[in-house]
């Protein structure tokens, strides 16, 4: 029985078959690495964004929520005064550190900006009753111990009808809170922002 070989061409041509299969296998290995990389570094960049956005809705929420207290305290007790508070305190396990973190809030006077006849003033002839409108300010800050973590800025014109006009809103004021500081390195550098009250000025 005669055995036949196969000739020099054919395995040549299976060589060749063979590397060119483990070419084209090292290229798909290569774009498939190229693709995972760019998913990571996708998925990292929106981890961040969505870290950054969650803290400034939350600080927006605060500052907001600032401005509600302000209200309260000019309805329940006709204080127009600049307050401070610290929100949702709580103690954090941070990189195994144990870390402070909440929301320092500032508010600036309540200041009464205008006054006008308001709907139902009309059926009481007591002109001490009018629609007034106040203004005020609130800053929120962030805050993990001493390290600044977010900020946001809420101003704000309510309306109160009917309501005693307060001339003592004015007085209080002063012309101050309306006014720019002279160091505008206070709103632009928020390294140094550590107190929610530190250039608070009204801004609406």
């Amino acid at each position: 029985m005669n055995r036949t070989s196969a000739s020099p061409d054919a395995r040549a041509d299976r060589r060749s078959e063979a590397g060119s299969a483990y070419l084209a296998t090292l290229l798909v290995l290569v774009v498939l690495t190229i693709l995972g990389l760019s998913l990571a570094v996708v998925t990292q960049t929106e981890v961040l964004i969505g870290g950054s956005e969650k803290q400034a809705t939350r600080q927006l929420f605060a500052a907001g929520s600032g401005v509600e207290l302000a209200a309260a305290h000019e309805l329940v007790s006709r204080d127009s005064a600049s307050h401070r508070m610290r929100l949702g305190q709580r103690t954090e396990d941070v990189l195994g550190q144990d870390t402070v973190i909440g929301d320092d809030i500032c508010s600036s006077p309540y200041i009464q900006i205008a006054t006008g006849v308001c709907n139902l003033c009309a059926m009481n002839q007591d002109t001490e009753y009018a629609a007034v409108q106040y203004g005020v300010t609130v800053n929120a800050l962030r805050r993990g111990d001493a390290t600044l973590g977010a900020k946001k800025s809420v101003g704000a014109v309510i309306a109160l009808e009917p309501w005693q006009r307060s001339f003592a809103g004015f007085q209080f004021g002063g012309d101050a809170p309306l006014q720019t500081p002279d160091d505008l390195t206070i709103d632009v550098d928020t390294t140094t922002e550590v107190d929610p009250c530190e250039g608070l000025y009204l801004k609406i």
